[in-house]
């Protein structure tokens, strides 16, 4: 995944409550639940442990500038490119629309892990 890839306009599903209109909107019964293609999900993610790791989990840290942001992102397309990804409706997480608590985003961790040129 890739930011000029044509899915990368999925992102735009995890933006506050869409999940939960989403899946409103499906008629699922309480025990039901599908799961969707995902470009990338911005908190509330569970990884295949053993899949991360195989990725290089979160070993890049030393490679990332103090002021930064995107850590999860370039995590989350490491794993995806290799194991895919998917989402499940309904997630029953909401976002809370709060302040974000890291002020200093200067750097992309997506840029610097996978490489300005591809992102």
């Amino acid at each position: 995944m890739r930011r000029d890839d044509p899915s990368f306009g999925r992102w735009a599903l995890h933006n506050a409550a869409n999940l939960t209109h989403a899946a409103a909107e499906l008629n699922l019964a309480p025990e039901d639940w599908r799961l969707y293609k995902v470009a990338w999900v911005g908190g509330c993610v569970l990884f295949d442990r053993d899949a991360l790791v195989d990725c290089g989990g979160f070993g890049f840290w030393d490679q990332l500038p103090v002021d930064l942001a995107g850590e999860d992102v370039a995590a989350q397309w490491r794993v995806m490119e290799r194991y895919g990804g998917a989402g499940i409706l309904p997630s029953r997480a909401v976002h809370l629309e709060s302040p974000t608590t890291v002020p200093y985003r200067e750097t992309d961790a997506a840029d610097v892990v996978l490489g300005v040129d591809e992102v």
